[in-house]
């Protein structure tokens, strides 16, 4: 009777509690991305984030799958409580990710803006930054952007609207002329990025700021008495 028991339970299909599946996958697919943060340098861990509805799809999946082949599905209460903890993991890595992705934030380590030079240098910048300069016309804007990671993006307009740059080259200098006075908007937008951008004004009689010599490094001379009359 026993031995007939043992052939019985051994023919009949095989549970599987639920969930177990994708569990395993998850933890696979956490595993090689935590590696591959550490040996690829061009690796970014929000990619697990943003990856985080494939979760949910294979747990449906499995979920579906199993039901079709036979109800080898175990529903337990042990079951439940790893769907609840699969779900609620990939709901909070969906926040993270979204909130990354919309959220502006913006960090810079030191800001300078005046009527004729806006400068920003900064380690993290994710989001908006504008200035005015006022300009004359003649005179010169020089801009300079330095990108070590991430992008940013550069639009300067005139206080009527009109654009005169929509982006801007990123590790090298341009000087753009200006031809009407007014107040001139430089608007920033930092998508994760690393660096900083310079922007100020050349007057028209003095030349190119590339073609500024160097300063002497000598003192002043004194000021001379008045010649007698």
């Amino acid at each position: 009777m026993e031995t007939a028991d043992r052939a019985a339970q051994a023919a009949a299909p095989r549970q599987r509690r639920v969930g177990t599946l994708t569990l395993g996958i998850v933890l696979v697919a956490a595993g090689v991305g935590m590696l591959a943060s550490m040996f690829w340098s061009g690796f970014r861990p929000e990619w697990l984030l943003k990856a985080s509805p494939c979760i949910l799809i294979l747990l449906g999946a499995e979920t579906l799958l199993s039901a079709r082949g036979g109800g080898r599905v175990k529903y337990d209460w042990l079951g439940m409580i790893l769907c609840f903890v699969l779900t609620g993991t990939a709901l909070c890595m969906y926040g993270a990710a979204w909130w990354l992705a919309n959220v502006e934030i913006g960090g810079y380590q030191s800001r300078w803006a005046g009527e004729e030079v806006y400068e920003m240098s900064y380690a993290y910048f994710n989001g908006m930054d504008s200035h005015t300069l006022r300009l004359e016309a003649g005179d010169t804007l020089w801009g300079q952007v330095d990108t070590c990671n991430g992008w940013l993006e550069v639009e300067i307009s005139d206080d009527e609207g009109n654009t005169l740059c929509d982006g801007f080259p990123a590790n090298r200098a341009e000087a753009i002329p200006i031809e009407r006075t007014g107040n001139y908007i430089v608007l920033v937008c930092g998508h994760r990025a690393g660096g900083g951008f310079s922007f100020r004004r050349i007057p028209a009689e003095e030349p190119a700021l590339e073609a500024v010599p160097a300063p002497e490094s000598e003192s002043a001379p004194e000021e001379s008495e008045l010649p007698a009359a």
